[in-house]
Parts: C-alpha cells; structure tokens; sequence
C-alpha cells in the first residue's frame, strides 16, 4: 500500500503562485487573515484557531508600512538637502510643494509580492508507511511547512516579512509576504522587486521550488511558458520558410491563470473594501505632508514640536533638519543683504546732501562758510563710521564692501 500511495506521489506538483501588492493591499490582507473579512465562505471556522504565524509578529503590517513611511520622509529629507548643496533653488522649492513620493519606481503589480505554496489536497491527505518521518509523528503539513519556511527564507532573506499557515481551508497551503528592500547609490532606500532573481524570472522560480520540494515527492509544475515560447518560435519559423502568414502557431499550450474563482471573488473583495480607506488615508497623508512641509519652508518650531517622539526627538526635526537649517541660512543670508541695500541707500542719500550743502556753501560768505566747515567735520566723522560698517557687512570672501 505504501508503495503504491509513493508513485501517486510523484505526479503531484509542487504549487507556486506570486502576485503584486501595494502597501495599501495590506489592510484587506490582514482582515482576511484574521478573519475580519473577504470572502470568508470557504473557511471552516472551527478550524481557523489551528492557522499560525510562521515568519514575522503579529503587528508586522504595521511594522510594515511604518518602514515604508519613513523611507519616504528619510529620502524626502535627502533629496532637500542634495538640491540646497547644488544650490538648484526652484527645484528645492518645487519638491517641497509636491512632497515626499512613494519609495519604488511605477509599477502596475506594486512593490510587494504575496506568496502562495501549496500542493494537491489528495499528497496532503496521503499517509506513506514507507517515511520514517511519518512513523514519528510528523505530518506531511509539518514537513511541507518546513521546507517551505526554508525556502523562503532561503530565496528572499530577510525581505520575508511575514509567512502563514492556513489550515481552515480545503488545502493546506502557506502565504508568504516579501518586502524587497534596496538603496539606490544616491543612497535613498526603494522597494524593488527585480533585486529577486525568483521574482524576475518566473521560470527560474518554479524551476527552484520544483527541486527544493522534490525530497518530499513532489515535483515542478508544467512549463507552459516555456512551452509557449517554443511554439512561438517554431511558428515563426515556418513564417520564414513560407508558411501562410496569417495562421496562429501551431500547438499552443493551454494558457492556464493559476487563480481559482474562490480567490478572484477574495481579490476583488478585498480592493473594493479598501479604496474608500485608500482615498481617506491618502488625504490625511496629503495634510500631513503638506504641514510638514509648510513647517521647514516656514520655518514654524510649533508644527516640528507637535509630531515630537516619546524620547523627545522630534521626527521630522530630526529628517528634515539639514534642509530646514539650510533654508533658515538662506532666510536669514536675505535678509542680511536686504538691510545691507538699505543702508547703502540711505548712505547715498546722505552723501548726496553733503555735496550739496558744500556746493551751497560756496556761494555764501566768509563768515557763513567757516560755520558749515565746523558742522561738516562732526557729520564727515559720521560717515566715516558708517562707511566702515557697510563694508563689514559685505560677505565672507569678498575682499571689498559695497560700493560708497
């Protein structure tokens, strides 16, 4: 009997699925894994108390999109102080109306993956008398766990956030979600998926769970895309030898989407019940981003006091303090040279009522003129002095002060 349950076995594939999240689909995920919501219509209830965490804690969400939030100011506050160094001052004030942008190049599949292991019901639900694993006790779903939970962490490292066992459904099967972090040579901190070889290449993924599973008898899925491009190219081939151009190749494989109803209706479940939360959160985000903002343009200490952290640190002082310091040195540089300017002018005006009283002075008589001299000598001190001081406002460097 155990023989025959071992070639059954062998014809079960190992099942690999990946599909792209944003960090606003993790609300809708974890509703479901808790069982708050979604399509719960297939879950067993009475089973749901055997689900466990296998990777991460229980507030890794939050953890989560906590990360994320704060790549998004740390690269905000980077991109602020490169610009106030290059001194590119209508892109600095450009950035600051537009804000802190999400931390990963535009994709239509989001940066975040979920994963999903799983296998035939029926491999599950065999019991082979030839395992020694299994005289001992151990399951197969402790074994495929195991092996899976290796896998993962094997493949994608510490970018593997969190990993669930469902065991309240009709198969056991493992979700996975993995966070794929990476630093751009600017050093701004960005979610990328490529860095993932198995998240690149689809095939190469497959090819990998295929062999990493095979120790339990289990075996890699079909190659459909591999048999499509083969099909593909044969048709072309035959365009070239002279085949009629209009006829569809030859043999194509079944294109199969590896989602079953059941998880299609959860999917669109799922987005449906987070937009209007989307669109809420995306508005307090705006406010947020627009008072911080407003706050290091400004330079208001009150709004940095009000997001202050339980050591007393503020946050936002500390990420956008460098580009707030330097904005406050370009306020105070201003004003510095618009007092300068005034001063200048009032030092002409004042200069040009000297000339004018000596040019006065000339046409009076010799007993008038000896007067003005007396007068002049206390106000020619005076602009002396004055004279002084406007050359020491001049900038560091500049080896003369304003024209006088």
């Amino acid at each position: 009997m155990g023989e025959e349950i071992s070639k059954v076995d062998k014809q079960h594939p190992v099942v690999l699925r990946m599909e792209g999240l944003f960090p606003a689909d993790l609300a809708g995920y974890e509703r479901h894994r808790t069982r708050k919501g979604g399509d719960l219509g297939h879950v067993d209830e009475t089973r749901s108390g055997l689900n466990r965490r296998l990777i991460g804690e229980e507030d890794w969400a939050q953890r989560a999109l906590a990360e994320i939030a704060e790549m998004r100011v740390e690269n905000f506050a980077k991109e602020l102080e490169g610009l106030q160094k290059r001194r590119r001052k209508a892109e600095l004030s450009k950035r600051i109306v537009e804000g802190p942008k999400d931390p990963w190049r535009g994709t239509r599949h989001g940066p975040l993956r979920e994963v999903i292991i799983t296998a035939h019901q029926d491999w599950f639900a065999a019991f082979d008398q030839d395992n020694i694993n299994d005289l001992f006790g151990e399951s197969r779903e402790e074994r495929f766990e195991q092996a899976a939970v290796d896998w993962l962490r094997n493949s994608f490292g510490e970018d593997v956030i969190h990993a669930r066992a469902d065991l309240d459904e009709t198969t056991y099967h493992i979700h996975a979600i993995v966070m794929p972090r990476s630093r751009t040579k600017d050093g701004r901190m960005m979610l990328q998926p490529s860095k993932h070889s198995l998240i690149k290449d689809y095939e190469k993924a497959q090819d990998s769970v295929g062999e990493w599973f095979a120790e339990l008898g289990l075996k890699r899925g079909e190659r459909r895309k591999q048999a499509l491009r083969e099909a593909v190219q044969q048709h072309r081939k035959e365009q070239a030898e002279g085949s009629k151009a209009d006829e569809a190749p030859a043999n194509l494989p079944e294109q199969v989407e590896h989602v079953s109803p059941r998880e299609w209706r959860e999917q669109k479940e799922r987005q449906l019940a987070d937009r209007e939360g989307q669109v809420g959160k995306r508005e307090t985000q705006a406010v947020t981003v627009l008072k911080v903002a407003t706050a290091v343009a400004e330079g208001d200490p009150k709004v940095l006091a009000e997001m202050a952290q339980p050591d007393g640190k503020s946050a936002a002082a500390r990420l956008f303090g460098k580009a707030f310091a330097a904005l406050r040195g370009e306020a105070r540089k201003a004003a510095r040279k618009e007092a300068r300017a005034e001063v200048q002018a009032q030092f002409e005006e004042i200069k040009a009522a000297d000339d004018a009283i000596v040019e006065a002075a000339a046409a009076l008589p010799e007993a008038a003129r000896k007067k003005i001299v007396e007068a002049r000598q206390a106000l020619a001190a005076r602009i002396t002095t004055l004279k002084r001081s406007i050359k020491k406002w001049a900038r560091p460097g500049q080896k003369n002060g304003p024209e006088v």
